[in-house]
């Protein structure tokens, strides 16, 4: 490692960054690598119901939207090719951002890597298996996952744009859970 990387985006707060984001060690390479799956990542968890929050709207029109009207590095292109039109219960049709799960779980490995070396001071093992699950936030806290995150301890980022539980095995701190919000309404479990 020869820089530090911030375990979650900067680019996912708004200006100015809190002065708590954590960090962790991480080679230059690794760190650059993932700026534009990190750049689609911010568009996936600043979209529908989060743009309604104060730190979403911001983010979005402070970050997102400057981004694409610079359209660096083809990311307009990238974006008009994961929209959609889906159709909507009541007959209508609306635009939709397809996921592209690949670039998601890269960010998400990122983090979950990161917040591994918070807990142990050590890099996660090679061989780590990493499960990811997306869906509502109640769907990812109803039984039996509503107990085991009574014993996580739960830390907010920023103007609620992120909040995270961990609930970590002590014998085996590999083996835990990971509860990500992104700002209360985007969630992922690792």
């Amino acid at each position: 490692a020869d820089t530090r990387d911030h375990i979650f985006p900067k680019n996912l707060f708004p200006r100015p960054l809190p002065s708590n984001l954590p960090t962790a060690p991480s080679c230059i390479n690794c760190n650059n690598s993932l700026s534009d799956d990190e750049e689609l990542f911010r568009v996936l968890v600043t979209t529908g119901s989060a743009y309604e929050t104060a730190s979403g709207r911001r983010v979005w029109d402070e970050r997102v939207r400057p981004s694409l009207q610079q359209n660096r590095r083809g990311f307009k292109a990238l974006l008009r090719r994961l929209v959609t039109e889906v159709q909507l219960p009541d007959g209508g049709a609306a635009l939709a951002l397809k996921i592209d799960r690949e670039r998601v779980n890269r960010v998400l490995r990122k983090i979950a890597k990161g917040l591994y070396y918070l807990d142990t001071h050590e890099p996660l093992p090679e061989n780590a298996k990493l499960l990811f699950k997306y869906d509502e936030p109640r769907k990812l806290i109803e039984p039996p996952l509503d107990e085991a995150i009574k014993g996580a301890k739960r830390t907010v980022l920023g103007d609620n744009v992120i909040a995270y539980w961990r609930n970590i095995i002590k014998d085996d701190p590999s083996n835990s859970m990971t509860w990500l919000l992104f700002y209360n309404v985007h969630a992922f479990l690792i």
